[in-house]
């Protein structure tokens, strides 16, 4: 069993919101291609964010059903464009209960098991230590201290629940950290996010979000013992990237 990571799938949604645009041509072909050609079923891969361009839950379906087809065992992290997502954990649970490969997500302040791994992580924000970067519709959203303080606090309740849940676990678990928008940045300086996940000392911090000409203002590498990845689908060449094995 091997663990995985693709952010920003941006599938069309019943919208038939393309990709063209940006230059991902025929996505999401070249993904899927990559994807059931490098994950077997037992794997497990996070999907952090950004999933589909749908704004309720009506419309997601075929983007749901297109992840739940690819191989492996999936774990969902929220992004800023997954307004499909809403804000009840019941109700979102009900959207993904047919899809069988969808087995988990982050919300409010979860963690999850899954495997050998133990994920905590939570959406996030634009930090207010990041560099300058591309705005528009696949660029940086606009800093909010208000959305800062709470990602903050959902982080922190779902480090508290991955520890608890490591100490439940009968067998020793790996903690790996799965958010959308960057918890540091190539300037290094410490967020209100990266402070907290470095304390946490999981194996991996993994994160999505960055586009194009964004791409290198993220933090990647290691970093106080945490390696920082970063996996949104033209970052990663649109296949998944391996975390641990």
């Amino acid at each position: 069993m091997r663990l995985f990571a693709i952010g920003d799938t941006h599938l069309p949604s019943t919208r038939n919101k393309d990709m063209h645009r940006f230059g991902w041509a025929e996505h999401p072909l070249p993904l899927q291609r990559a994807w059931d050609a490098k994950v077997r079923p037992e794997d497990v891969v996070l999907v952090v964010g950004d999933i589909s361009w749908a704004t309720r839950p009506t419309e997601v379906q075929d983007d749901l059903k297109w992840l739940d087809e690819r191989p492996g065992r999936k774990v969902l992290v929220r992004g800023n464009h997954d307004y499909w997502w809403g804000d009840s954990a019941s109700k979102l649970k009900r959207v993904l209960e047919p899809y069988k490969t969808l087995e988990g997500f982050l919300h409010n302040g979860s963690a999850f098991v899954i495997g050998r791994w133990v994920i905590a992580g939570t959406r996030l924000w634009t930090a207010p230590e990041a560099p300058p970067m591309p705005g528009g519709e696949m660029g940086d959203e606009p800093e909010d201290l208000g959305y800062v303080e709470r990602e903050t606090r959902r982080l922190a309740t779902s480090l508290a629940d991955a520890e608890k849940k490591e100490k439940e676990s009968a067998e020793p678990l790996t903690r790996v950290v799965a958010v959308h928008f960057p918890p540091l940045y190539s300037n290094e300086k410490p967020t209100a996010f990266s402070v907290p996940i470095e304390a946490f000392k999981p194996k991996v911090c993994v994160y999505g979000h960055l586009h194009a000409g964004g791409i290198p203002a993220g933090f990647t590498g290691e970093r106080a013992g945490v390696r920082y990845v970063l996996a949104s689908c033209d970052a990663a060449g649109f296949s998944p990237v391996l975390l641990d094995e």
